[in-house]
């Protein structure tokens, strides 16, 4: 009965060992799009500073320029928006993580109990054992001795 449930313990501790993975994999993957995300953000920042900076223009090309700066802004605007909607994500993924490692601490702990207890178990049968294999043989000394006395 213990086994078994031991047996079961184990099984739900690895599960958790694999969730876990599966949750620092999907934190790592969000980590890389917002690295990703911030390069992007400063390339596009570098090229409406580009556009500000343009020399003098004809009415045509500026507004031109203006046009093509307020698309890189509504851009930059989206990909902080994606930003946000990662870290949020990342937070759930965090907190996941979080309740992952108490609950493999939990399935640590009953599985060295449940080892603990099979180990003591298997100590008193076996102590049990040699007090039974003892007392035979006392018990055959005695009679061998009592036979020989009586002869």
């Amino acid at each position: 009965m213990i086994k078994s449930l031991l047996t079961l313990t184990e099984r739900r501790l690895d599960r958790a060992k694999q969730e876990q993975w599966q949750v620092q994999s999907a934190i790592r993957a969000l980590q890389q799009q917002l690295t990703d995300i911030q390069s992007r953000i400063a390339i596009l920042t570098t090229q409406i500073a580009l556009y500000e900076q343009s020399a003098e223009l004809s009415k045509m090309a500026f507004w031109e320029s203006q046009r093509l700066k307020a698309a890189l802004l509504a851009e930059i605007a989206h990909l902080q928006y994606q930003t946000e909607s990662i870290n949020t994500e990342m937070t759930r993924y965090e907190q996941s993580r979080k309740n992952i490692v108490v609950r493999m601490f939990a399935l640590r702990n009953k599985c060295e109990k449940f080892q603990n207890y099979l180990k003591q178990q298997h100590r008193a049968r076996r102590l049990k054992s040699e007090r039974q294999q003892q007392n035979e043989i006392e018990e055959l000394s005695a009679y061998g001795n009592s036979k020989t006395g009586v002869e």
